[in-house]
Parts: C-alpha cells; sequence; structure tokens
C-alpha cells in the first residue's frame, strides 16, 4: 500500500477591516489558508451483497407472504454460509400498485410488495460460495456487491492526522517564505470553503497520479450485474475481477483538511 499525498495551498494577506474578510467568516486579519490531504488505496477484505426481494401479485396480502417467504429461505441458507455475524440487514416492506401499458393503456398488474436485503461477507471465498447457490430470479434480485476496508476506521484516524501535520508544515513554511510569522490556529474544517478570491470549494489544484511517469487512466463506470455468473463483472476503483480474484483491485480512502492560521503583525 502506498501512501499519495497532495497539498494545495492559497495564501492571502488581508488588511484589518477588509471586506473580503467576511466571506464565510474568513478572518479580516492577515491569515493563511491551507489545504493537507493524506490517501492510500488498500485492498478490500469486506464484500456486501444486496438484494432486492419483490413479487407483484393481485392479493397484497399473498404478496407480501411470498416476499416473506424468500426472505426466510435466503436467511435459513445464510445460517450455513461465512456471512459476518450481525451484518444481515434487511428493511421494512415496501408496497405499491404495480402497472404495465397496454395498446397506450395503463393496465393494473396488482400490488408491488418488496424488501431490500444486505448481507457482509469476510473475503471473496464466502462471497463468491454465497452467489454461486443463489436462486436469483423476478423475485430475488441481486443489485450488486460494494467492497468495503475493514481497517477503514483506523486508516481514516491516520491519514486526518497526516493531514493536521501538512496544513501545519506548510503554514510555517509559507509564512517564513513571505517573511512572516504564524500567530496561531484560527479554524479547521473537512469543508472547503467558498472563497471570493477566485477559487471555489471544489476548485483546488490535484496533483495527477501517475503510473510508469504516464497519467492514470480514467476509471471505467461501475457495473451493476443481475445474475451470479456475471461475478467476474465487479468493479473495484475500474478494476475488472474474476471469480478467482475477487479480492484484486483497490479503493482509494482520503481525507483532507481546510485550516485557517493567523500571521503575526
Amino acid at each position: 500500500m502506498m501512501i499519495f499525498m497532495r497539498i494545495a495551498f492559497l495564501a492571502l494577506l488581508l488588511p484589518a477591516g477588509s471586506a473580503w474578510g467576511q466571506v464565510n467568516a474568513l478572518p479580516s486579519l492577515p491569515h493563511l489558508l491551507v489545504k493537507g490531504e493524506a490517501n492510500r488505496d488498500v485492498i478490500p477484505d469486506r464484500f456486501t451483497v444486496s438484494m432486492t426481494l419483490a413479487t407483484t401479485d393481485m392479493s397484497p396480502a399473498r404478496a407480501r407472504e411470498q416476499v416473506q417467504a424468500n426472505l426466510a429461505a435466503l436467511i435459513e441458507s445464510l445460517k450455513d454460509s461465512r456471512a459476518i455475524a450481525g451484518s444481515i440487514d434487511a428493511t421494512v416492506f415496501s408496497v405499491a400498485p404495480e402497472y404495465e401499458y397496454e395498446d397506450n393503456r395503463r393496465v393494473f398488474k396488482g400490488t408491488r410488495a418488496a424488501r431490500q436485503l444486505r448481507v457482509t461477507f469476510p473475503d471473496a471465498d464466502s462471497t463468491r460460495d454465497f452467489l454461486a447457490g443463489l436462486q436469483a430470479g423476478e423475485q430475488v434480485l441481486l443489485n450488486g456487491i460494494e467492497p468495503a476496508y475493514s481497517g477503514e476506521t483506523g486508516l481514516r484516524a491516520e491519514l486526518k492526522a497526516e493531514a493536521m501535520r501538512q496544513t501545519r508544515d506548510t503554514a510555517a513554511l509559507l509564512a517564513q517564505s513571505y517573511g512572516a510569522r504564524v500567530k496561531g490556529l484560527y479554524s479547521v474544517s473537512d469543508v472547503a470553503p467558498s472563497f471570493a478570491y477566485g477559487v471555489q470549494a471544489g476548485q483546488w489544484p490535484r496533483a495527477s497520479r501517475r503510473v510508469g511517469g504516464l497519467p492514470a487512466p480514467p476509471p471505467e463506470p461501475p457495473v451493476v450485474f443481475d445474475d451470479p455468473s456475471a461475478l467476474d463483472a465487479i468493479s473495484v476503483t475500474g478494476s475488472r475481477i474474476s471469480p478467482e480474484s475477487i479480492e484484486v483491485g483497490t479503493i482509494n480512502i482520503a481525507e483532507h483538511l481546510f485550516a485557517i492560521f493567523l500571521l503575526a503583525e
């Protein structure tokens, strides 16, 4: 795993009482506005499978009963799987009328009852085993697989600390370069402000990630597949993953901070 750190900064000395200092609570005193960012690419080690259980019937009661029966069968099959304990999550019923157009007329087809089911597996093998035995169809729809990293909470704390160090180091370097001195921290946030002096939130310069001296290719759009046989189409940050190597690929976790430091007069 490699840490990619990108620093974008914007320094501005404002005279006291300037109207510019009133934008987004920026101080009217001379200050530095600095951004620090750290991110890491990690290999996912958790896979959450999401499904929709739905049935349409003229009888709302029968539709609900069929959905409940399908849910019970799925939960029973999960008892023999390696699903993470406590990860099974089923939403409450949603019920709505179902229509189809026939000869340009809207025809009522019954009541559609549905529930969403999500379950998380600890590795690629257990995910693949579950999908191999899943009987997907009109009443059990496979929506997709969401990869995740189990150590994300700890990693985010580490990355946030790195971003904090970047803001302090950058502010000190900028102040020294302009013959000024940092007086203290005015504010810090992970939300970019909107600036009145030419840069808008979300438009900070970003360094291009390069591989082998060339810009990295743009990511492919995520793939939503309709059946377990499409497991080789799982997309993790643009990587095509075969059933034999589902764990190959990365997800990016990033933290950034925007800090305002006051300058000594």
